[in-house]
């Protein structure tokens, strides 16, 4: 069994006012290594099973996870729309739904990896860009009456890959339960 290398000190600047970007980088990246750790041992069979039509698979998720990244790291850290093939690219592992049969890759391990590590090391890249004062400001949507500032969207990105990373859980014991 491979040993979890977690940090568990999150590093912050000496400047107070980043604390926050660097806690929900701390956060990121946990978040992110736990979502390798515990697909590292996944067979490629286990990586693309299907427990019925229309479910999600393994790979899927991960493919969501990827997609979501980059989503968050263009609309909301880069505030900024698609450019080129940007748009083509990220949406079905977005919405995933009637796009899952072009989810369904059967692309080994190392692919998923690669494309998790490139989309967290952009995002991160990306959020290093950021002043504090572009971090908090008030943006529209999400809550109308409230809006929503970075600190939040970040909190909630990472929310999304854990609750993922609980949907490939169950999908592993399933798959264990019927192999």
């Amino acid at each position: 069994m491979t040993k979890l290398n977690r940090k568990t000190c999150i590093k912050f600047d000496s400047d107070p006012s980043l604390h926050t970007i660097d806690y929900l980088k701390g956060i990121i990246e946990d978040a992110s290594l736990l979502t390798l750790f515990y697909t590292r041992e996944i067979t490629p069979e286990e990586l693309h099973w299907q427990y019925a039509e229309n479910w999600n698979t393994v790979g899927a998720l991960l493919s969501h996870i990827v997609a979501t990244r980059h989503y968050f790291r263009i609309i909301f850290v880069e505030d900024r729309d698609f450019v080129g093939d940007e748009k083509s690219k990220i949406v079905p592992g977005l919405e995933m739904g009637k796009h899952l049969p072009d989810l369904m890759t059967n692309d080994p391990l190392s692919f998923y990896v690669q494309q998790l590590e490139e989309s967290k090391a952009m995002l991160l890249q990306s959020i290093d860009q950021l002043s504090p004062s572009d971090f908090y400001k008030k943006r529209e949507g999400y809550n109308p009456e409230t809006g929503h500032n970075l600190a939040w969207t970040l909190y909630h990105l990472a929310e999304d890959e854990v609750h993922h990373r609980g949907q490939i859980s169950i999908i592993r014991k399933l798959y264990k339960t019927i192999h």
